[in-house]
């Protein structure tokens, strides 16, 4: 999804420093990526509460394995992470705001080590998605939520780790059957939102709009319940020492996880408005 589409097309986009003291870097880290630099944004960031933030010349980090080199090289971060300056930050720990009103084109935003998790990355070589794709990104992430909550609730019945587990493994049955068929009348409830709207990829009508968005809002609430619940299931099995299977399904699933809470809010609508203000 990420490498395919640069979903943060349509946010304001910082102009990376290219001086040897602000240079932007990112450094991967446990879930996500510790980001440092300065950038340039353009006025309209004032009113947006989330910036996308690339590397210099597409720069990725500077670790060693391949994964990394051919990481992601944009990423979004809240407005309020960056520190503005009206000089290039001396030290790491040096980014004490400039005097006199912010926001002017020449102003430099700095940030300094902030942790942007894999979710709210992606790729400047990504076909950009525009405020006029929000109903494609939205429903695109919203079907992926749903699946990888399926797929907990799928390992969910299917694993009982462990020789003695507290509870009976029918519990754990009745449970994953549960999640299992809420997430299945969320799905049909986003079909049913997504049946007959306009081809992907064309702007709908406000009201439309509104629906849909309001249809993804619901999922990444459901997703979160079941996570929740997945996450409890986790805690209260003895796995003996072992790793649980689950840990390895919420890991991977993490991006997307991320990625669906916070997609309304980060692709904004076609009236730029934040859905946030709406």
């Amino acid at each position: 999804m990420t490498s395919t589409w640069n979903w943060a097309a349509p946010l304001p986009t910082g102009v990376p420093g290219t001086d040897w003291t602000g240079t932007p870097a990112a450094r991967p880290v446990s879930g996500g990526y510790t980001l440092s630099g300065h950038w340039r944004l353009p006025s309209a960031a004032d009113a947006m509460p989330w910036v996308a933030l690339p590397l210099a010349d597409g720069r990725r980090s500077s670790a060693g394995t391949d994964a990394e080199q051919n990481g992601p090289d944009l990423f979004v971060v809240p407005a309020k992470n960056l520190l503005t300056t009206g000089r290039l930050p001396s030290s790491r720990g040096d980014s004490r705001p400039a005097s006199g009103p912010v926001s002017r084109p020449a102003d430099v935003y700095a940030v300094v080590d902030v942790y942007v998790p894999v979710g709210f990355s992606t790729y400047t070589t990504g076909k950009p998605l525009y405020a006029s794709d929000a109903a494609f990104h939205w429903t695109a992430i919203a079907a992926l939520a749903l699946g990888a909550a399926r797929r907990m609730t799928d390992a969910l019945a299917g694993s009982t780790p462990g020789t003695t587990p507290p509870h009976p493994a029918a519990a754990a049955d009745g449970q994953a059957a549960e999640l299992a068929a809420v997430l299945h009348d969320e799905r049909l409830s986003l079909a049913a939102t997504v049946h007959g709207l306009p081809a992907a990829r064309h702007v709908l009508p406000q009201v439309l709009e509104a629906r849909l968005a309001q249809q993804v809002r619901q999922v990444a609430i459901v997703v979160r319940h079941v996570l929740a619940e997945v996450y409890q299931q986790v805690l209260s099995v003895d796995t003996m020492g072992d790793r649980h299977d689950l840990v390895s399904i919420i890991e991977t699933s993490s991006p997307i996880l991320q990625h669906a809470l916070f997609a309304g809010e980060m692709l904004p609508p076609v009236d730029s408005t934040p859905l946030r203000k709406r």
